[in-house]
């Protein structure tokens, strides 16, 4: 009678286990309604690389976007990047302000897995200034995801440069305009759907400053496997964010990242 009992107990308890389980493999995915940014570590002098101060500017870009999707919500990560492992499991983009080089917070394998996963869902990403620098010789995936990638330091432009943008959602509403700022023309394409939105016309890149080159510094990659991205290698200096240009430029590129469309 006992061992009937024990069997009959373990039996039960079987099934139990197995229905959790199908319950729990049923359970829906989190909705993707987040437009998550990131920033990170100040790490120049006043007014630059001031991560911790742009991040919640840019928050608040998107937050008082006309017509901003009814859902969609906006979380900031101004310190850095975010601990919990399931911070990003509702971003339907991912914006990334904070420095690359050794620095890159996707140094980090735990990190880069995680991400590789968001990438290979179609989640969109947006990458500001030097986030979209790698060390020379990283293997990260970057022109992958963000259709290019910028290694090492080659050269980078730091003056009053008169910007360009091209026909493109994410330059819907964005006129020519001049502004100071840091970018960098050097990088490295990942081929065929990449697509300049933005040139900047350079002096400080060439060898002769009286020279002058157009180079993109602002762009459009629609993944393969899906999912959108924008990179925009400028943002060097946090007064940039005033310039009305350029905040729409950013607003349209993370909405049409995040599968929105432009306001």
């Amino acid at each position: 009678m006992r061992r009937r009992l024990r069997a009959w107990r373990a039996g039960l308890a079987a099934v139990l286990l197995g229905l959790a389980g199908a319950a729990h493999a049923q359970d829906p995915a989190p909705p993707r309604d987040e437009v998550v940014i990131i920033g990170g570590v100040k790490s120049h002098g006043a007014r630059q690389h001031d991560f911790p101060a742009g991040v919640p500017h840019l928050a608040e870009l998107v937050r008082g976007a006309p017509d901003l999707p009814k859902g969609l919500h906006v979380v900031a990560y101004p310190q850095g990047w975010p601990t919990a492992p399931d911070a990003l499991d509702r971003a339907r983009t991912v914006v990334w302000h904070f420095d690359g080089l050794d620095r890159h917070p996707l140094r980090d394998p735990v990190l880069r897995s995680r991400f590789a996963t968001l990438m290979d869902q179609g989640v969109g990403l947006v990458t500001l200034h030097q986030a979209s620098t790698l060390s020379p010789g990283d293997d990260l995936p970057l022109p992958q995801w963000l259709g290019a990638a910028r290694y090492g330091m080659p050269d980078r432009a730091d003056e009053l440069i008169a910007f360009t943008p091209a026909s493109h959602p994410v330059t819907r509403g964005v006129s020519p305009f001049a502004l100071k700022d840091e970018v960098y023309p050097t990088l490295r394409y990942a081929g065929s759907g990449v697509t300049p939105v933005m040139t900047g016309e350079l002096h400080g890149a060439l060898p002769d400053p009286k020279q002058q080159v157009s180079r993109p510094v602002a762009w459009v990659y629609e993944r393969p496997g899906g999912g959108r991205s924008f990179g925009y290698t400028g943002l060097h200096y946090l007064d940039a964010l005033d310039q009305p240009q350029l905040q729409r430029l950013i607003l349209n590129a993370i909405l049409w990242t995040a599968g929105a469309p432009a306001p």
